[in-house]
């Protein structure tokens, strides 16, 4: 671009008011306006650059917003689409008109005509205007408007402050789980960080693993990507949809589920190792010492009559047979539905190498019967009693947790939520052994 270029002249009002070399325009300070095009990734991180020591207004400082004067004669949104092009190679993608600001000091006087783009592709940067760049976090940027404000552009963080500390505070937790931390950040994605250390390596492996299997799945699942690492922090687009109504799925959802079901168990098991997914040896492991633990913390709480029942539960699950790739807790609000159909499944932190009929227990046991039907005729006798046992064991969690970390109780009195439990636990033993004769 030629140095003297010809550009236009705003009045205060925001109208052209005339046009100036770009030469005089600089050293009278006269008022134009200019493009300020900010550029977020997918994850809604903005793509910080540095500009060449060359430019004619702030050289070497950092800025969040690629742009330029506006031309005699040009529209402003040309001028925007030209300039992001030029300065970071980003085009072929429609660019979001967020309104104008102005701006001035002692070296320049302007309109901002603000947009704001998502890009996916590769960021190459014009040698006469940028001379590094990287994609920085929200929290990351306003971090240093306020601690490292000398380092930025003046006139970009006082047009774009205030939209980017709203993107930063439009932030809502969700619900919150035994496990992780999760929130919905600006309607858009879903930030998860762990509640326990050890609870971060179950993220990593999420971050690995769904995204490796997410296409070759027939309901949409998370493609976490790891956003921060200290403190390990992990995002994902949001999946459409909400919980679903367990009585009110029908056989063609059943049809849909148990397509998914088979399409997870059918991975490859080293592509679950690669990811870090605890595995076969893992889960013979787990098995015995959860089975252990129950039989000591869980099982002395029940009534005399229901310990036998208990006992012949505990020794059913912990026998280690088939196994295969599962979410490991597929239950009603994980399982999500959008107008009118099932569309998604979310919280994979428990997803592991283990008996696949774990996966089948919510559906066979805790849905419409058109759904658990359908389900229940893609799979064999012996998985379906498998399944009827895991149903009848997943209230022991809970138990297990409420003796063992009566102060982690949300809410109400610790020795009341803890005898529900096991008023649960009772009952589910009852239905078992009803069931399946398993005492």
């Amino acid at each position: 671009m030629a140095d003297d270029e010809v550009v236009a002249l705003y009045d205060e009002a925001g109208q052209v008011s005339g046009s100036a070399p770009r030469s005089v325009m600089r050293g009278r300070n006269l008022r134009h306006a200019a493009s300020s095009v900010v550029v977020r990734d997918p994850l809604g991180r903005v793509y910080l650059h540095r500009r060449t020591t060359t430019k004619d207004v702030y050289p070497g400082l950092l800025d969040l917003a690629a742009g330029g004067v506006v031309l005699a004669g040009e529209d402003p949104a040309l001028g925007a689409v030209r300039e992001v092009e030029e300065e970071l190679g980003v085009s072929g993608v429609r660019l979001e008109p967020l309104g104008v600001a102005d701006y001035a000091d002692a070296h320049t006087r302007y309109r901002a005509f603000r947009f704001v783009v998502t890009w996916d592709g590769p960021i190459r940067w014009q040698p006469e205007e940028v001379s590094w760049g990287e994609w920085v976090t929200v929290e990351e940027l306003v971090r240093r408007f306020d601690d490292e404000a000398d380092s930025i552009v003046p006139d970009s963080v006082a047009v774009w402050s205030q939209i980017v500390r709203g993107w930063h505070a439009d932030r809502v937790p969700l619900r919150q789980g035994w496990d992780s931390v999760t929130t919905l950040v600006e309607q858009r994605w879903v930030d998860r960080t762990a509640r326990r250390p050890e609870v971060g390596t179950a993220l990593l492996a999420e971050a690995v693993l769904l995204p490796a299997i997410a296409d070759g799945l027939p309901l949409e699942v998370p493609r976490p990507v790891v956003l921060d690492r200290e403190p390990l922090r992990v995002r994902h687009v949001v999946v459409p949809g909400e919980a679903v109504d367990p009585a009110r799925l029908t056989s063609a959802d059943g049809e849909v589920f148990a397509a998914f079901l088979a399409a997870l168990h059918a991975t490859p098991l080293p592509l679950a190792a690669d990811a870090g997914c605890p595995s076969a040896v893992d889960d013979h492991a787990g098995r015995a010492a959860q089975v252990e633990r129950f039989r000591h913390v869980v099982l002395p709480l029940l009534p005399p009559e229901h310990r036998a029942t208990g006992e012949a539960l505990l020794e059913r699950v912990g026998a280690v047979g088939e196994q295969a790739l599962c979410h490991g807790d597929l239950v009603t609000e994980h399982v999500l539905a959008h107008e009118g159909r099932l569309s998604g499944v979310i919280d994979w932190g428990d997803a592991r190498v283990t008996d696949p009929a774990l996966d089948l227990a919510w559906a066979l046991n805790a849905t419409s019967p058109a759904f658990a039907e359908t389900v229940a005729s893609t799979v064999d006798d012996d998985t379906g009693a498998r399944a009827r046992a895991w149903w009848a064991l997943a209230p022991w969690f809970d138990a297990h947790r409420g003796a063992t970390y009566p102060e982690a109780v949300d809410g109400g009195d610790p020795s009341g939520v803890l005898a529900h439990d096991l008023e649960v636990v009772a009952a589910r033993l009852l239905s078992w052994r009803e069931r399946d004769d398993g005492a």
